[in-house]
């Protein structure tokens, strides 16, 4: 927990944008889930004493011959249950499904996933993050090597995913460790974060192209909810919704990522805000990873 109001609130307005605090409770896993998948836990430490809570849904179907698709998930205290509650096998098969959170019973750390989803940057609005070259270390040199020997899995089909912070790293990985993932689903991605700098300045941004990218973004993201429109907004909320363009700027980095031959795809969730389109978001990144 933040030792301060003031720190708190600076955080959350970091992690979520413009966008409302985050519901920290965390869905159960449903019945009907622990059908087809065998659940498991573990809490693994970062060469930095960080701690992690691993989540992992193994497919109750066999591994196929090359091994299972493997799905690695941010925020995992929150998303893993919303992937494994919300997976169809109409949607595909089944991946093996690796949520990295955070030891605790609320569904966002955060202290912890600003400082690890973030790239570093200039500027004290920035200083709380900056660790996410370090956090993909600890995926690559440790979680990936304890997951391949405990787990049937195909290394040709790796896909990485996570929302707002979390589809932030998940371009900077994109950008930074092309080759590590085949598969991308970054989801609200906070572009905005350090004036754009997670953004390469070369051209082409990518100098190999993984298999497919997704961005995803809801439709009230940017502009009002019709549902709100009565209701006077917040000045600073208008201010920041305008210098972040969350929208906007996914739209315009899938644009450039297309023009530059990459296989990227583009989803805009209607109806759907910054906090309500997490559950599509993960089900999409569930189905990408099967596919």
């Amino acid at each position: 927990m933040l030792k301060t109001i003031a720190l708190t609130l600076t955080t959350l307005l970091l992690s979520f944008s413009i966008h409302a605090k985050p519901n920290q409770v965390i869905q159960p896993i449903s019945e009907n889930a622990k059908t087809r998948f065998e659940i498991q836990q573990y809490d693994l430490a970062g060469e930095d004493k960080s701690q992690y809570r691993i989540f992992v849904a193994v497919p109750r179907t066999p591994a196929p011959a090359g091994g299972y698709p493997v799905l690695y998930l941010l925020d995992g205290n929150n998303t893993f249950p919303m992937a494994v509650n919300g997976y169809l096998p109409v949607n595909g098969d089944a991946p093996l499904i690796i949520a990295i959170g955070y030891p605790g019973d609320t569904a966002y750390n955060q202290e912890a996933r600003t400082r690890d989803y973030t790239p570093a940057a200039p500027g004290e609005e920035f200083a709380k993050g900056g660790n996410a070259e370090d956090f993909f270390l600890f995926i690559n040199q440790k979680l990936k090597p304890w997951a391949s020997a405990r787990y049937a899995i195909d290394m040709k089909r790796q896909t990485l995913s996570g929302h707002s912070f979390g589809g932030l790293f998940t371009l900077y990985t994109l950008f930074n460790h092309t080759d590590e993932f085949q598969h991308y689903v970054a989801a609200s991605p906070s572009i905005w974060w350090g004036n754009g700098i997670v953004i390469p300045s070369r051209t082409p941004l990518l100098n190999t192209k993984p298999k497919s990218i997704t961005i995803t973004v809801g439709e009230f993201e940017e502009k009002p909810e019709p549902a709100n429109a009565a209701k006077p907004e917040d000045p600073q909320r208008v201010k920041r919704k305008a210098e972040r363009q969350q929208v906007t700027k996914a739209r315009d980095l899938v644009a450039t990522l297309k023009q530059q031959g990459n296989n990227v795809n583009f989803i805009m969730f209607a109806g759907k805000n910054h906090g309500t389109v997490i559950p599509d978001a993960v089900n999409t990144a569930v189905m990408v990873a099967g596919q």
